[in-house]
C-alpha cells in the first residue's frame, strides 16, 4: 500500500454520528482499494480466478454429470453444480486473507503506516475503512466469477435450473465467509508485529473455514430439502451463525485496535484478562 497524506477538514469528536463515521471510513476504503488495484500481485490472481477457474469448474461439472448420467445418477451430477458455484465464489475471497493480513502489520513493516495513523480519524473509522478495503476487491472478483459460471451453467449443455432461494443462499454464504475471514485476519494484523507471525496465525482462520465449506458441500449433497423453494434449512443456520461470528470479530477488532499501541508494540504478547475487560466494558 502507498503512503497516505493527512486528511484535513475533518473533526474527530469522541462520539460521532454513524453516518459521519461511515463516510470518513469510506475515505480510507477508496484510497486503499485504488492502491490494491494498482498492485499486479493482487490483480493477477483476481483475474485468473475470475475468468479461468469458472471455465474449468464448468468443464469439470459437465464431465462429472456425463459420467454419472451413464450410471443413472443424474441427480447427483446436478447437485455438484451448486457446490462448484460455491467453490468458484470462495477461491477469490481467499485472496482477501492476504490483503487483510497486510492492512496494518504489512504497512508497519514498510513504514507507510505512520502517515495513515496521523490523520484526524478515530480508531473505529480507521479500522472499518481498512476492513472494507480488504473485502471489496475479492468480493468483486468472487461475484464476477460466480456470474460467469452461473451463465455457463444456465445456458450450456447442463441447462441447470436451480431454485432461486438456493442461489441466494450461496451468495449469502460467500459474503459471510468473506466477512469472517477478513474480520479475523484484520484482528490478527492489528495485534501482531510481523507479517510472518500474522501468516502463521492465519492458519487458524483458513483451516476452520475450509472445514466449514466441506460441511456445506456435504449438506448440499444429502439435504432432503435441496430442491425446496425455501432453500436448505441447514444452510440458513450456518449463515446466521457466521453473521454472529463476523459481528463478534468486528467488535473485538474495533475494541482492541489502538493506533498508539500499534506503533509502539515491538513484541507480540497476549493478555487475555485485559483483552476481555476492554471488549466487554
Amino acid at each position: 500500500m502507498t503512503s497516505m497524506t493527512p486528511i484535513t477538514n475533518m473533526a474527530s469528536p469522541t462520539h460521532k454520528p454513524r453516518r459521519s463515521t461511515l463516510r470518513n471510513a469510506l475515505i480510507i476504503t477508496r484510497r486503499e482499494v485504488r492502491d490494491s488495484f494498482r498492485d499486479w500481485r493482487i490483480v493477477a490472481p483476481i483475474i485468473i480466478l475470475t475468468l479461468v477457474f469458472p471455465a474449468l469448474a464448468q468443464y469439470l461439472a459437465q464431465q462429472f454429470a456425463g459420467f454419472l448420467e451413464g450410471y443413472g445418477a443424474t441427480i447427483i451430477g446436478e447437485r455438484t453444480i451448486p457446490f462448484l458455484l460455491m467453490i468458484v465464489g470462495f477461491f477469490p475471497i481467499s485472496i482477501s486473507l492476504v490483503i487483510a493480513l497486510e492492512t496494518f502489520v504489512g504497512e508497519k513493516e514498510r513504514r507507510s503506516l505512520e502517515p495513515l495513523l496521523s490523520t484526524p480519524l478515530t480508531n473505529t473509522e480507521l479500522y472499518i475503512g481498512k476492513t472494507l478495503s480488504a473485502m471489496i476487491p475479492p468480493l468483486v472478483a468472487s461475484f464476477g466469477g460466480m456470474m460467469l459460471y452461473l451463465f455457463n451453467a444456465l445456458s450450456g449443455e447442463l441447462a441447470w435450473r436451480p431454485q432461486p432461494m438456493l442461489l441466494i443462499q450461496i451468495i449469502l454464504l460467500t459474503i459471510v465467509q468473506a466477512l469472517v475471514m477478513i474480520t479475523g485476519a484484520v484482528v490478527v494484523s492489528s495485534q501482531t508485529t510481523s507479517t510472518r507471525a500474522a501468516n502463521l496465525l492465519a492458519s487458524f482462520i483458513i483451516i476452520p473455514m475450509t472445514l466449514i465449506i466441506n460441511g456445506e458441500s456435504f449438506i448440499m449433497f444429502i439435504a432432503p430439502d435441496a430442491d425446496s423453494a425455501g432453500g436448505i434449512g441447514s444452510l440458513w443456520a450456518i449463515i446466521i451463525a457466521m453473521i454472529v461470528v463476523a459481528i463478534l470479530l468486528l467488535r473485538v477488532g474495533s475494541t482492541l485496535f489502538n493506533r498508539e499501541e500499534l506503533l509502539g508494540r515491538t513484541i507480540d504478547s497476549i493478555n487475555l484478562g485485559s483483552m476481555f475487560k476492554r471488549i466487554f466494558n
